[in-house]
């Protein structure tokens, strides 16, 4: 075991202390210039292993020492079992954690943590212990339970399998032992305390108790357990560590924060934990030396992976088309490779048993052929060997001819073992007469190695095996490219599947060959409801208004046919029926200098669009009576005033004010004005036509624009509207207002020079129906 010299611990203790005290006094002076009325309550969760009781008496002195020296911050602790950690966790309802290695791997897979901030050391007779172990105990009488190999099929007591130093470790030193638990036990019973485990030994209601560092020694020195009742089984030597154990060593137990805790807050606990002096520790009872900087756990984790405990004890799927998906690039060559070594085979034992002309233009091919190819007889001798043969093999023929081909290239495996003779695929088909197609391993002259896919092909000459042929070829630089290109199609795979955006990909069809995650999130549609099929006539196939959208006026169908890349807003249709808008983005695909389809990229952009139309809301209407306001009032006056300079047809102009409204104001309140605005405007809407256009100006003055209305249309509109108010019972809480409107009115006349011309001239007409008594109607041509 690894233990850093005291010396240089205390010296890394206090650096991180310093730096750890020196940042919390910093953020509080910044952040926290006042103390609180009330220090905020952190509530510290640990992990129940002695007992609620006893596991209370050892922690709660440390939690006393924390509320002692924090000042903004005050400790609750909470003993609880792993069930209720995780509960806790889950629920935010605690902050911190002290807890066993194991425990801590499986919650940041499932919570948000921090990480480490602290690891706790133990206090044993005045010294620091840094790791923690698990013991195997046995009754000392039991001579038939000497090893780990012989707790197959025996009881075993433990606290909870998932203790790290109670069950876990020795679970990992009998898997390394070939004892798979708890399996290959009898029975496991899971007492809820160590105390209990080894009780359960002693009482002979298990054979076997895990239990973890220490608690033997605890036992012993309270006089529960007498001195050589129990043995220790698979004893491993420390001679740093106080305790006899059966195990490995692992770092002690870990302080990590959950991420809602505030930062400031733990930075100043862990300033604590490491300003705890061990003489503290030892005044506080605390049974604990203090902490220390996070310790690695990379053991542990390699522990729970082995014995895939959480969070890795779940496999992913993997079916035959992952198989398909991943290998194809390989198994296509492969099969093509393997068939024509075949077709090559069956053609040289084609021309081997012909006359003596033929074997002249087989030695020609043979010579000529890429591939390596020798011939054996009944014994294995070599009785030829083409060049690309000799080549791969960095031989000479002389080296070759009439010697045992497996002594000369074929005596070993890739990983140095010996390659017998009887396994030998050329021996087996001399013997049986049996084609084989293999992936092996030839030794060149020089003693390297080399993979080969190989055919061996009998001969026969009578219906006997006379020899056989061997055709090879290296495939060192296939399976590079294979590698690589296993590794490309996965990089690819893993990029698809975490970028954000819709994407998918079309053959020339139109017919979908890939889409990702994302893109299947959006549309609201699975992998095999897109796969294969055509993609408009999936969720691209009608318009907005519910009409069908033509094939080839799809942005994808257009850059299939013209080549070239488009950018452009338009929507798709979800599975539920309804649609969304898009910017996409499509891009053909070339394969050299050849299309071969197109990549889409989009984006779901609604947010986009309906923040749009809530902004054009906000600039173009009054917040109080729904109405235009004065802003786009005037843009809408300057556009009509331009199509009047065109065709000079009527278009008038209404300037409209409530009568004493000041009054109103003064009398019931300004809430009762602001009612009597709003229903006001209501009735202007109903007043008005679909191409008329109202608005409020001012605090009480609004305008409207008639377009395509003569001087007395627009006066019989302003009277109705006048008549109407006049009548209009406005009510605000048990008060009934009377209003009335007065109003101007004219015309836009060819004479104007501006819009403005014409409005003031309406306003005019308005000042002469308030001189003249209001409620009422006033016209200016």
């Amino acid at each position: 075991m690894c233990k850093t010299p005291s010396i240089v611990r205390r010296v890394l203790l206090l650096l991180v202390s310093s730096i750890v005290i020196l940042s919390s006094t910093l953020l509080a002076s910044v952040d926290l210039p006042v103390k609180p009325a009330a220090p905020a309550v952190i509530h510290l969760g640990v992990f129940d292993y002695l007992g609620a009781a006893r596991t209370e008496e050892e922690y709660a002195p440390l939690v006393e020492y924390l509320n002692r020296v924090l000042t903004y911050e005050q400790i609750q602790l909470h003993v609880l079992t792993q069930a209720e950690l995780n509960h806790r966790m889950n629920q935010r309802s605690i902050d911190l954690v002290i807890t066993n290695p194991t425990h801590y791997l499986e919650a940041r897979a499932h919570y948000p943590l921090t990480g480490v901030i602290a690891t706790q050391v133990r206090l044993h007779e005045d010294k620091p212990i840094y790791r923690l172990g698990g013991a195997i105990l046995t009754l000392s009488s039991r001579q038939d339970i000497n090893r780990l190999q012989d707790l197959r099929g025996q009881v075993v007591a433990a606290r909870s399998r998932y203790n790290l130093g109670g069950y876990r470790a020795q679970a990992y030193e009998l898997y390394l032992a070939g004892v798979r638990v708890p399996h290959a036990l009898s029975e496991l019973i899971e007492t809820g305390t160590h105390e209990s485990a080894i009780t359960a030994v002693i009482q002979g209601r298990a054979d076997v108790a895990f239990v973890r560092d220490g608690i033997l020694e605890q036992m012993q020195n309270e006089g529960t357990v007498p001195t050589g009742t129990l043995k220790l089984l698979n004893a491993q030597l420390s001679a740093d560590f106080p305790h006899h154990v059966s195990t490995r060593l692992y770092p002690e137990w870990p302080v990590f924060a959950l991420r809602h805790l505030d930062d400031n807050a733990i930075r100043r606990v862990a300033a604590a934990l490491f300003s705890l002096e061990p003489e503290q520790a030892k005044a506080n009872y605390m049974g604990i030396h203090g902490f220390t900087v996070p310790a690695d756990y990379g053991e542990v984790e390699q522990l729970t992976r082995v014995l895939r405990l959480p969070p890795y004890d779940h496999l992913p799927d993997f079916t035959f088309s992952d198989v398909w998906l991943r290998w194809q690039a390989l198994i296509l060559p492969a099969a093509v490779g393997l068939l024509f070594i075949l077709l090559l085979s069956l053609l040289l034992v084609w021309h081997w048993g012909k006359v003596q002309l033929e074997r002249n233009r087989f030695a020609t091919l043979l010579q000529g052929l890429g591939e390596g190819v020798y011939g054996v007889d009944r014994k294995g001798t070599c009785t030829f060997i083409n060049d690309a043969a000799i080549r791969m093999l960095q031989t000479s023929l002389s080296q070759v001819l009439g010697r045992d081909q497996h002594r000369l290239f074929h005596h070993h495996y890739q990983d140095g073992r010996t390659y017998s003779i009887e396994n030998c695929p050329i021996t087996k088909t001399l013997s049986d007469g049996r084609k084989r197609q293999l992936r092996d391993w030839f030794i060149r002259h020089d003693g390297t190695g080399f993979p080969v896919d190989l055919m061996v092909t009998p001969l026969f000459t009578r219906n006997e095996i006379s020899g056989a042929v061997v055709a090879f070829n290296d495939v060192t630089l296939r399976n590079q490219a294979e590698e690589e290109n296993k590794r490309l199609t996965q990089y690819n795979r893993l990029l698809l599947e975490s970028v954000g955006d819709g994407i998918y990909g079309c053959d020339m069809q139109g017919r979908c060959t890939f889409i990702n995650p994302a893109a299947l999130e959006m549309l609201g549609l699975a992998y095999e409801d897109v796969i294969g099929l055509d993609q408009h006539m999936i969720f691209h196939y009608r318009r907005l208004n519910g009409s069908v959208y033509p094939h080839e006026e799809c942005p994808v169908h257009e850059v299939l046919i013209s080549g070239k890349s488009k950018q452009c807003e338009d929507h798709f249709v979800h599975s539920s029926g309804t649609t969304f808008p898009v910017s996409m983005t499509v891009t053909p695909m070339l394969e050299g200098e050849v299309q071969v389809g197109v990549v889409v990229v989009f984006q779901d952009v609604s947010q986009q669009k309906e923040m749009q139309a809530q902004l054009i809301t906000l600039t173009t209407t009054d917040d109080l009576t729904g109405l235009y306001n004065r802003r786009y009032f005037q843009t809408q006056l300057r556009q009509e005033f331009t199509r009047f300079q065109r065709s000079f047809a009527d278009t008038a102009l209404l300037m409209i004010d409530l009568d004493h409204f000041k009054q109103i104001n003064d009398r019931f309140g300004h809430a009762a004005g602001d009612r009597v605005l709003q229903g006001f405007a209501r009735l202007l809407k109903k007043a008005q036509r679909s191409s008329d256009l109202s608005a409020r100006v001012g605090g009480e003055e609004f305008a409207m624009l008639l377009p395509d209305t003569g001087l007395e249309d627009a006066c019989a509109l302003a009277n109705r509207l006048r008549e109407q108010i006049a009548v209009f019972a406005f009510t605000f809480e048990q008060y009934t207002i009377d209003v009335t409107v007065s109003i101007g009115c004219t015309l836009m006349l060819p004479k104007d020079e501006r819009p403005d011309i014409a409005l003031a001239r309406a306003d005019r007409a308005l000042y002469e129906a308030k001189a003249a008594g209001r409620n009422r109607v006033v016209a200016d041509a």
